[in-house]
């Protein structure tokens, strides 16, 4: 098991005895690494986790799709909704924020979604490294249902000055879709 204890990390193990504490660098060094502990995150539904092992510019993707839908409701009722924020407070947020609290609530008020994501076990095989700094890690999940046949996966990433960050999955499109599928009605509790 990987030791990871970071500032800010949600997912934080603690180390072995005299083992010691990990930067994040340290463990997304490997593009099979940063594979490990990003798919950890999204089974444990740990998204402020899982946006540390993303790449910026997924980040921004995320972050324009909440923007887009929160813009497009003139009573901000949809931008409260995903982010508890009103726009000043919004615009305040950083990537990693908006990520985790836009899924975070949408995966709440979606229970399948949600056990669809958990109830899988994830196992990485393998890697491919292009010459342009990409890597294509390869996966097989498996839903912890009877009868459930396994997939193969792939995710892409991409080396950054601290690491590699996970620049697409299967995962992220599944969440991106779900995520532009909220109804742009919603209303937060208690209105």
């Amino acid at each position: 098991m990987l030791a990871v204890a970071f500032p800010g990390a949600a997912l934080s193990v603690t180390p072995a005895p005299g083992a010691s504490q990990q930067t994040i660098a340290e463990v997304t060094a490997t593009p099979e690494a940063t594979a490990e502990l990003f798919l950890r995150s999204v089974r444990l539904i740990r998204w402020d986790t899982a946006a540390q092992f993303m790449h910026p510019v997924t980040l921004d993707r995320f972050h324009q799709t909440v923007t887009m839908m929160a813009d497009a409701d003139s009573s901000g009722a949809v931008r409260e909704y995903f982010t508890q924020t009103d726009s000043a407070e919004y615009a305040a947020l950083d990537r990693a924020t908006v990520f985790d609290r836009a899924v975070g609530t949408m995966i709440d008020d979606l229970p399948g979604l949600m056990h669809a994501i958990y109830d899988r076990d994830d196992e990485v095989i393998g890697q491919v490294l292009e010459e342009s700094g990409e890597a294509h890690v390869v996966y097989r999940t498996t839903a912890r249902i009877s009868g459930a046949v396994s997939e193969v996966k792939l995710l892409q990433l991409i080396r950054i000055q601290d690491g590699w960050r996970v620049f697409w999955s299967d995962e992220l499109e599944v969440l991106e879709t779900a995520l532009r599928g909220v109804p742009r009605n919603r209303r937060p509790p208690g209105r």
